[in-house]
């Protein structure tokens, strides 16, 4: 990202991106790359116990109708992942006792996530985000049902 944002600023632009991809519009926040095929959405944050970096192939005019949606499908997915980490985070509710730091990526190739102890050490690891999901879902006060569906 071009200017460092306050996480409550960085949460209202993801919404806001994922308001622009659900209208079929086009999407014009976090957009990087130019030409037919080669436009990335990037996201990137980076806290003491939070680091996201997601780099998703998006809009790719030159491909297929089902790559495409499965393209938006990927983005939307990372969209609602990043505002519950970050919202997440916010609220104190991000890690557990003994955790010090969460790492979430998502690129081309698939998806990941480390959770490091005080030591650096790695607790928790996948490549999955199932596993992450599911502690988000225990992290928020009850009756916010999380899902996320990765296609």
């Amino acid at each position: 990202m071009a200017a460092v944002m306050d996480v409550r600023e960085t949460i209202e632009e993801l919404r806001a991106a994922l308001t622009e991809l659900e209208s079929g519009e086009g999407l014009s926040r976090f957009v990087e790359g130019h030409g037919l095929q080669s436009r990335v959405f990037v996201f990137s944050w980076e806290s003491e116990e939070l680091s996201i970096d997601f780099e998703l192939p998006c809009e790719r005019v030159l491909s297929d109708e089902e790559e495409r949606a499965l393209d938006a499908l990927r983005v939307g997915s990372a969209l609602r992942l990043a505002i519950l980490l970050l919202s997440a985070a916010a609220e104190g509710r991000l890690l557990a006792e003994g955790e010090a730091g969460l790492s979430v990526a998502a690129d081309e190739d698939g998806v990941r996530y480390v959770v490091s102890g005080p030591d650096g050490g790695v607790i928790d690891e996948a490549e999955d985000w199932d596993p992450l999901v599911a502690r988000l879902d225990a992290a928020l006060p009850d009756g916010d049902d999380v899902q996320i569906f990765w296609p």
